[in-house]
């Protein structure tokens, strides 16, 4: 049976491992790239395969750098909920449910994409919790996929626009 300590232990590791996944959503929503980047290993495994982007491992800073696209939206809200997190000595697994929006407006008309799906982040400790890999898996698309895949397009054509593609 684990004495008190130990389970105030596991339960504050399990939240400091929760905290860089909320961070996570934060600095993307905050457009806070330097925050962004901290969070995680050098190189991470990224699967958004589900929405027709990229399944690779590759160094943070070039994911980072691709984040950087969120840039074309005029707001984004990333909310995280029923998250939770499993320990096994130095690695993490967290999982949650993500309901991520996206606001852009195009002459006039304001567009959203939002989708609801579920994030499995993996986490190794060095010393503090840092992310090694991120998956997105899609639930549905409230206001429909179409409607999902014009805020984006619209989001890149702006991006491009101020010269940062």
């Amino acid at each position: 049976m684990p004495t008190d300590a130990t389970a105030i232990d596991a339960f504050l590791d399990r939240e400091a491992a929760v905290a860089v996944v909320t961070a996570y959503a934060a600095a993307l929503d905050a457009r806070d790239w330097g925050a962004y980047r901290a969070l995680f290993a050098d190189r991470i495994a990224i699967d958004y395969g589900a929405i027709g982007s990229i399944v690779a491992t590759i160094d943070a800073d070039e994911w980072t750098r691709r984040c950087g696209a969120l840039e074309g939206f005029d707001a984004t809200a990333h909310r995280l909920h029923n998250l939770r997190a499993e320990i096994e000595d130095d690695r993490a697994v967290v999982t949650g449910i993500v309901d991520a929006a996206h606001f852009i407006a195009v002459d006039g008309a304001a567009l959203m994409g939002d989708l609801v799906g579920h994030y499995t982040h993996h986490l190794i400790r060095d010393g503090r919790w840092r992310i090694t890999g991120v998956t997105l898996t899609v639930a549905g698309y409230p206001a429909g996929k179409p409607a999902f895949e014009a805020a984006f397009a619209a989001a890149r054509a702006r991006f491009a626009e101020r010269g940062f593609a």
